[in-house]
């Protein structure tokens, strides 16, 4: 390994009109390799708490990958040394997360195997301290692929993966875990049956029906499709939703709730076709807006992130585009905090000239302003880029997430933060993921700007295990902590139902009585400690009374959650005298 120091170049004065500003940062190695960089990843691998950066490589193959460690100095290490960087691959995606619950990020790195070279993708397990393994027989196919995602599909606290390959006709790839280091093809689902060429995949609950649904672009004039989660292990394409009706040549998509209302609408981008907007109206339906100045212009995009550049309350956009006749700039969009986005023309990052395949956003100096690494490609001889976030006089915070029941690095956690900005209750929505866009992936780290707010009134957290808490103790300024079962239990989840649990306090027997004619016959009732562990399911056969013994449980506080295949139907404390 070798150590990188920093040097600093200012190439634009901050403008007037931009309430921040961004300056590249040229570090050796980082911002000097001339490299065909695909996907960049802008997390933490080794668990110190700083976001580390990561950029795929494969134009040609010959072309290694590359991770550099931050230091925690303005400095970083770059891995010279280690399987990850070592594999000589014409290497697209990459997606990273704790899939064996062990407590660090492995990694998932895809292949785009033409002329014969490659035709594998490679899945790294971290060794705990940032190395990688390469594990030769963990999801072997033969791909051509672009892209991946992670997401516990199944419920069962670890994270399943998704694959899209773009051409030979190959269908996409959908694996499941098998809680044992390895995992399952699984071949008899809608999400693995059509053959298009896909670009990118994104797990969001589009229709805020408590599960994670699937939508993947597709490229060569075809419709991207949306595939909603059944809740029992199965899905159903949907045909008829507007954001899968229009024929275009889709490149990626990013999730995020624009306008803060508490769903997440949707940006498409297109390749020499106009970008979209559509806004979900809360149920799944959405309205395409024309009007937009993000789909002003026809240009040949490939990455999206939202981000909230300038801390006041809302998300951002950046648009990478990439590979055309035309020098296109990448596009910054500034929201103002309703949906509505403006073009920024003068910033450093707006004016930054190039092909850029991929973006991430991430807070390398730990200073609460997002921070953005560029993958940029060969075709114009391009070095990788990285730019710091410039910003002062808000306030931020963040929030780091460790599931117990739900799988480790919390992917597919939803959080809503309120606070009061400029006079207006706000409440923010994020959600924790392993992509965004075409081959992007943000920090795990959750970052909500907070403007003038030096308050938090509250955080729920929706985790994917189905459980949401309220965390009030949440600080501004600072980086968050918090860990599964550790919160106040909500017990407004889903909708209202006529359920009796008696005695609370209870010394031996729990009574629960389902009297609500629209639970169906797979109730069932978990039953967790203080720390989130889950020490006990039960199977509510009854419609009018279950007897549960909790003889033998210590006395103390305990959370509950009733819940069948559908949706999660009640959730509150229990206490054993």
């Amino acid at each position: 390994m070798k150590t990188i120091s920093l040097s600093v170049i200012f190439l634009l004065m901050a403008n007037s009109s931009f309430s921040q500003s961004f300056e590249e940062i040229h570090f050796p190695d980082i911002t000097t390799t001339i490299s065909s960089s695909r996907s960049a990843n802008f997390l933490d691998v080794n668990n110190d708490g700083l976001d580390d950066i990561f950029f795929t490589n494969g134009l040609s193959t010959g072309e290694k990958n590359m991770l550099y460690i931050n230091n925690g100095d303005g400095t970083f290490t770059t891995v010279t040394d280690n399987d990850i960087v070592e594999h000589s691959i014409r290497a697209v995606g990459a997606s990273f997360a704790d899939v064996d619950n062990d407590g660090d990020n492995d990694a998932y790195v895809v292949t785009w195997g033409a002329n014969g070279q490659s035709k594998r993708n490679y899945f790294y397990r971290n060794n705990g301290n940032g190395s990688f393994t390469f594990e030769e027989n963990v999801a072997p196919n033969l791909t051509y692929s672009e892209t991946s995602a992670w997401i516990d599909a199944n419920n069962d606290g670890y994270l399943d993966l998704y694959v899209t390959n773009s051409a030979a006709a190959l269908r996409n790839l959908y694996f499941e875990n098998q809680k044992d280091g390895t995992f399952l093809q699984k071949t008899n689902l809608a999400i693995t049956n059509e053959q298009k060429p896909s670009r990118s995949a994104d797990w969001v609950d589009y229709d805020n029906d408590g599960d994670n649904d699937l939508f993947v672009t597709n490229e060569g004039n075809n419709r991207n499709t949306l595939y909603r989660n059944d809740g029992n292990g199965q899905f159903t394409q949907i045909a008829d939703n507007a954001i899968v009706l229009d024929i275009r040549d889709s490149m990626g998509s990013s999730w995020a709730d624009v306008n803060n209302d508490g769903d997440f609408d949707l940006l498409v981008t297109n390749s020499n076709q106009a970008n979209q907007l559509f806004i979900n109206d809360g149920n799944g339906n959405f309205t395409e807006k024309k009007d937009s100045a993000i789909a002003a212009e026809i240009t040949n995009s490939f990455g999206s992130v939202f981000a909230d550049f300038d801390n006041d309350g809302d998300l951002d956009l950046f648009i990478a585009n990439s590979y055309s006749d035309n020098h296109f700039l990448n596009s910054v969009f500034i929201n103002d905090g309703k949906g509505n986005f403006t073009k920024d023309t003068e910033s450093e990052l707006a004016n930054n000239v190039g092909w850029t395949y991929s973006a991430a956003f991430g807070d390398y100096n730990n200073d609460g302003w997002l921070d953005v690494i560029l993958a940029n490609n060969q075709n114009e001889a391009q070095t990788n880029s990285v730019f710091k976030n410039t910003g002062s006089g808000k306030n931020w915070t963040k929030v780091r997430l460790s599931g117990t029941n739900s799988n480790k690095s919390a992917i597919g956690a939803i959080l809503k933060l309120t606070t009061m900005i400029d006079g207006k209750t706000i409440t923010q929505t994020r959600k924790i993921e392993s992509a965004s866009g075409y081959c992007s992936q943000n920090s795990l780290t959750a970052h909500f700007g907070l403007d003038s707010a030096i308050q938090i009134q509250k955080l729920e957290i929706k985790w994917p295990s189905g459980l949401t808490e309220v965390f009030d103790n949440v600080s501004v300024n600072s980086v968050n902590h918090l860990t599964e079962g550790t919160g106040t239990m909500n017990v407004s989840d889903s909708k209202t139902h006529s359920i009796r649990i008696y005695p609370n306090p209870v010394k031996e027997i729990l009574f629960i009585d389902l009297k609500d004619n629209v639970l169906n016959e797979n109730n069932k009732l978990d039953i967790s400690d203080s720390s989130g562990k889950l020490i006990r399911t039960e199977n509510l056969k009854s419609k009018t009374e279950n007897k549960i013994s909790l003889k033998h449980i210590p006395k103390g506080v305990y959370f509950y959650q009733i819940s069948n295949d559908k949706q999660n139907i009640k959730s509150g404390k229990i206490i054993k005298d």
